[in-house]
């Protein structure tokens, strides 16, 4: 059978693999395996196991509820998982440990106001911490909240004014323990090697919301009075504890004011004292990655310790790919570990002997990968049929010249059956982030609009990550100057390089960041014959109170503070300059998105009304900032659908 073009109800026939886990022997691996039930409008998420020595995957956990999570107790004996939906009154996720060799999941806890967060176990197998967020001063009588913090709100959680993140520990069997209190959040945290304490990221400060510093504290395995470790001068995500106890490993950095600065990987005594940057000379972020649309996120692996305590792993985005690497503790150096694919996500075997990863490239998403004495190889292939059916554009990645003559990289994607000599439409897709990446990587919003007849060309303007510290902060304080003459010159270059490519019939499209550069160029330029705005914001000075993170370009001095810099975040705001607007623009947004809330849209849509702009305002109800990538099954391919019908309508 001939293969035919992707379409948009194919969506709900992929298959996502993510967050892999190999058993402490290396004999087994847990994953989360995630379908589309497109009647149901949702997804199916179960845990599935696959034998290293067969090379067989089977389901592990079954019913009704939705799976995630997986854990291997150091004995391996056990696996903890999160679940929602499991029991029919228990919606928010809860805590369930199963025998790893199968068996009945029991309820080990259930946090009924926010659900368990960040499980792990203690090093002899038998407690489990975890995090969630409680009432600090009592639940109130009232629906009504009362707002007393600047960070009292996030995307896809909603609103938390009165609630903080805290610590708990339990035994299954018996109830959870709060470990903390007070006004502050716990943000990670960790055993220490012996299980004797935890230690957890927190910034314990009365001004802890306007300062991105964050600290390591330690408290007993029982609780107690927290010490802190670090000094008060790094911005922290992640932490562990080598094997042998000795030292502590953290991810961040020590520059809270640079917003353009990289992670980084840092090891510290375990009883405190002087912290040491492994990757200084690195000039990548940690913990980044290639963006997709064809994805179910994995959580981010952080810092990972060699048994043997001599080498740290961490996985970092750079461009074209995401790769494992590998910081040495003595002698400085950062190895490549993988090479060829985007790795999503990945785990070790107690001994270190065999290495579990999830990867994808520009034609497939996510399977699950095994790398052990018989070198590298793909494991699953959930995928496979339906694209072995599918006739599919394979990007061609190339390099240009910016125009400060950086070497940077570019994609263009030709439509299937394409004929040289012909002239083709197209359309410039632009990431979101700003610090994102675009490599090699499969989009199914790419391959529909190729399906649709389209050129797809796409690159990472400055202020993208993926090539070190100065390229990411070039954009600080100038979003709408640098990033704009970067992609008009890509486009140039690219019509240039590029004889079938129609320069009458080029749109342009992009969500969140990618949706206010979308927003600016339809108001600095009319080479465009149609644009599709997704999530976007156009008014950097109102985004700054209304979405939950704004404030924080004030603190990093990104952008600046609408009380006194009001003329800098205009400045920089596609609403001022809408009266130039004349290009065909589609507004898509959600209208539960607390990071560019709607606002921002119906800002720009009235005001491209006014000025007489061809406008459409789409907006889907109980979605998030995260429609595109994991919202309703389908409203994902409502939005689809809506983004051909304004490119077929104006290219």
């Amino acid at each position: 059978m001939a293969a035919r073009k992707i379409k948009i109800e194919d969506l709900r026939r992929f298959v996502f693999v993510s967050d892999p886990q190999i058993s402490p022997d290396g004999s087994r691996v847990a994953f989360v395996h995630t379908s589309i039930d497109y009647p149901e409008d949702k997804y199916v998420k179960h845990i599935w196991m696959l034998d290293r020595e067969t090379g067989r995957a089977v389901q592990f956990t079954h019913g009704p509820g939705s799976d995630s999570n997986p854990r291997w107790s150091p004995d391996g004996r056990s696996l903890l998982f999160l679940s929602s939906k499991r029991l029919p009154d228990k919606k928010k996720p809860g805590l369930w440990v199963i025998p790893s060799r199968g068996g009945e999941a029991s309820l080990v806890a259930d946090m009924e106001e926010e659900g368990v967060a960040n499980p792990a176990w203690s090093p002899d197998s038998r407690r489990i911490l975890f995090t969630s967020r409680v009432w600090t001063e009592g639940k109130p009588e009232t629906d009504v909240l009362t707002v007393k913090r600047i960070r009292f709100k996030l995307n896809g959680v909603g609103m938390f004014a009165g609630r903080r993140t805290h610590l708990f520990t339990v035994r299954p069997g018996r109830k959870p323990k709060q470990l903390t209190e007070g006004d502050y959040d716990v943000e990670a945290a960790r055993w220490t090697a012996d299980g004797r304490g935890i230690a957890f990221i927190s910034n314990m400060d009365e001004d802890s919301d306007t300062s991105l510093v964050r600290d390591v504290f330690t408290i007993p395995e029982k609780g107690g009075e927290p010490t802190r470790l670090t000094d008060g001068r790094h911005v922290i995500s992640d932490l562990s504890f080598s094997p042998d106890g000795g030292l502590l490993a953290f991810v961040g950095h020590d520059r809270p004011d640079f917003p353009g600065k990289n992670d980084e990987v840092w090891v510290m005594p375990t009883t405190g004292g002087e912290a040491r940057n492994l990757t200084g000379g690195f000039d990548h972020s940690v913990g980044g990655g290639v963006g997709s649309d064809l994805r179910v996120s994995t959580p981010s692996p952080g810092a990972v310790w060699s048994p043997g305590s001599d080498a740290i792993y961490f996985l970092t985005g750079t461009v074209p790919t995401s790769n494992i690497y590998r910081a040495l503790i003595e002698g400085g150096g950062v190895e490549q570990v993988s090479d060829g694919s985007n790795v999503e996500g990945f785990s070790f075997s107690a001994d270190g002997s065999a290495l579990a990863y999830t990867a994808m490239d520009v034609t497939h998403p996510a399977e699950l990968w095994i790398r052990d004495e018989r070198g590298d190889r793909r494991v699953t292939k959930f995928n496979d049929r339906l694209l072995k059916g599918l006739s599919l554009s394979t990007p061609e990645h190339y390099t240009y010249r910016n125009l400060i003559g950086e070497e940077i990289d570019g994609w263009v994607m030709r439509p299937p059956g394409f004929e040289p000599g012909g002239m083709y439409p197209s359309v410039l897709e632009i990431h979101g982030g700003p610090r994102s990446i675009y490599g090699d990587a499969i989009y199914h919003e790419f391959q529909l609009l190729c399906a649709e007849g389209y050129v797809v060309v796409y690159t990472n303007p400055r202020g993208s990550g993926g090539y070190g510290e100065d390229y990411a902060a070039a954009l600080d304080g100038r979003w709408g100057k640098v990033d704009y003459e970067d992609l008009m010159h890509f486009l140039d270059d690219t019509l240039g390089r590029f004889g079938f490519i129609d320069p009458d019939r080029v749109g342009v499209t992009g969500g969140s960041y990618g949706g206010y550069m979308t927003n600016w160029i339809v108001t600095h330029t009319d080479r465009f014959s149609a644009a599709v705005s997704c999530r976007s914001t156009c008014n950097r000075l109102s985004h700054h109170g209304y979405s939950d993170f704004g404030f924080r370009h004030g603190i990093s001095g990104n952008m600046g503070y609408p009380w006194k810099d009001e003329e800098k975040l205009m400045r920089q705001s596609p609403i001022r300059y809408a009266r130039d607007a004349k290009t065909p623009t589609l507004l898509i947004h959600s209208e539960n998105d607390l990071r560019c809330p709607i606002g921002q849209a119906e800002e720009f849509f009235v005001a491209l009304k006014e000025v007489g702009v061809e406008t459409e305002l789409v907006r889907f109800p109980d979605e998030t900032h995260e429609l595109s990538r994991s919202g309703k099954p389908k409203h994902r391919e409502e939005r689809l659908n809506h983004i051909l019908r304004w490119f077929r309508e104006w290219l």
